[in-house]
């Protein structure tokens, strides 16, 4: 269900965007490897990959080794069970490498599932993630339950609510010359670009930047909204429906 708010600037926009995603989103789901893979180490690994990996952290102190493993999700099926395999593949490849220093091997193994590098630049954004910690005796998984719904729903043959809002929102952008995603990454790439304007005239920060990124944001979304005819509904709309619908 999309929820429309009624806004007066682009920091308004924003929290307006954050409360329908907070509201429309079940949580992220939580499981332990043993929900899903009875048997987590038995990963056959030459079969096909579902990922391509494109990030590894590693670091040390002399009580723990941790090891962060990044990829994009690679495959077209966007179900809990296959992202968990796709993960549990991930940690089985990697959870014994021999890269420390004091440690075998990792004491930390972390699994982080994007749907593209583009996401990836936030990492917050996964879409999928793994965590086993020196005390767990199986790794967890957690899933951004409102993508996983909103991607998985594009491969079945029944219409949500929010896929036809989704439709009639494209069909409106499309009229002018927008695409959802791209004027999505526009939109926010603006925003940034203020807060640092603001940032370089209020190094301290303080009530006069808070007044600074206001006054631009409404400016030039008050500027977006004349040429594009759009309404406050439809860039909330914007940042909700890229929220879960954008790779």
């Amino acid at each position: 269900m999309i929820y429309h708010v009624k806004i007066s600037s682009a920091k308004t926009l924003l929290f307006g965007a954050l409360i329908a995603f907070l509201s429309s989103c079940t949580g992220t789901g939580n499981k332990t490897a043993s929900d899903v893979v009875p048997e987590q180490d038995k990963v056959e690994l030459n079969r096909p990959l579902r990922f391509e990996m494109i990030d590894e952290i590693k670091s040390e102190t002399p009580g723990k080794a941790q090891l962060l493993e990044y990829a994009v999700y690679t495959d077209s099926v966007y179900t809990e069970d296959a992202l968990k395999y796709a993960l549990m593949d991930i940690y089985s490849r990697n959870r014994n490498k021999d890269v420390f220093d004091s440690h075998d091997r990792a004491t930390v193994v972390g699994a982080y599932l994007f749907t593209s590098r583009k996401t990836y630049e936030d990492k917050s954004n996964w879409i999928a993630m793994l965590i086993k910690g020196p005390n767990d005796s199986e790794p967890n998984i957690s899933y951004n339950s409102l993508k996983v719904k909103a991607l998985s729903g594009q491969n079945d043959q029944v219409k949500s609510n929010d896929e036809i809002e989704l439709e009639k929102l494209n069909r409106y952008l499309g009229k002018h010359g927008l695409e959802l995603c791209s004027f999505s990454a526009k939109l926010l790439k603006m925003e940034q670009d203020h807060i640092d304007a603001a940032d370089a005239a209020y190094p301290d920060f303080g009530p006069e930047h808070l007044a600074m990124v206001d006054r631009l944001d409404e400016r030039a979304y008050r500027a977006l909204k004349k040429k594009y005819k759009l309404t406050d509904d439809m860039l909330t709309e914007v940042h909700v429906f890229a929220m879960s619908y954008c790779k």
